[in-house]
């Protein structure tokens, strides 16, 4: 398999590493913000669009495992450790959640320093768990959906219900759209971007939503 063919497997490894490199951002700025003993004001606004674009991203990306992905593969990879993922899936919202008060309270402007040690114990769990979780889905399920032999139509098919899923569990669009497609790299970015509706990519992101994402620019890349 081409790497930057639009294999259902390798999309979502791709996904993978998009959560990936955001992780690593939100962690190294609150440790940035930690050391100067509050958030640069100049990036405020930016950085906690990007933290809650992230919250939301990764909740929505795990929905869709629970509910479509795990599902599907079950009875076509059945010694994969679904019950094991699933439960990890529970620790990671928890984190999440504790992730989503933090944030609330630094968009009211309560409890900084309290709120970014919230963050940084929350964000330090699930970075401990995600790594070897994806290793696990990526060696047992996505990197054998290739030995499946799914036809086309039916990979075309499974792409377009999770990706149709994923859209409507990830909300609002105007934030996270750019966040998935700019925390890709440019060849990942543009294989992704390649199966998106022209509207969404040449007047959506660029021009009707730009006033909404733009802040988050800094944490983003090029």
């Amino acid at each position: 398999m081409i790497e930057n063919q639009r294999d259902v497997g390798t999309d979502i490894i791709r996904f993978h590493r998009l959560i990936t490199r955001s992780l690593e951002i939100v962690i190294q700025n609150v440790n940035k913000f930690l050391e100067r003993g509050a958030i640069e004001e100049l990036n405020r606004e930016g950085f906690l669009k990007y933290a809650q674009s992230f919250s939301i991203v990764l909740e929505a990306h795990h929905v869709l495992e629970n509910e479509k992905i795990f599902p599907y593969f079950m009875d076509k990879l059945p010694d994969a450790p679904y019950d094991r993922l699933l439960t990890q899936h529970e620790w990671i919202k928890t984190s999440l959640s504790q992730i989503n008060s933090g944030i609330n309270n630094l968009k009211s402007n309560v409890h900084e320093l309290e709120s970014l040690n919230l963050l940084k114990t929350s964000l330090g769990q699930i970075d401990k768990i995600w790594h070897p979780h994806i290793q696990i889905e990526e060696n047992q399920i996505y990197g054998r959906v290739e030995s499946l032999n799914l036809s086309l139509k039916e990979n075309n098919r499974l792409k377009e219900e999770f990706t149709m899923f994923f859209g409507e569990h990830a909300q609002p669009a105007n934030l996270v759209m750019p966040f998935v497609l700019y925390n890709l790299s440019p060849d990942d970015r543009a294989v992704l971007a390649s199966a998106l509706p022209e509207k969404v990519t040449k007047q959506l992101i660029p021009i009707d939503w730009k006033d909404e994402w733009a802040s988050m620019q800094p944490f983003l890349i090029k």
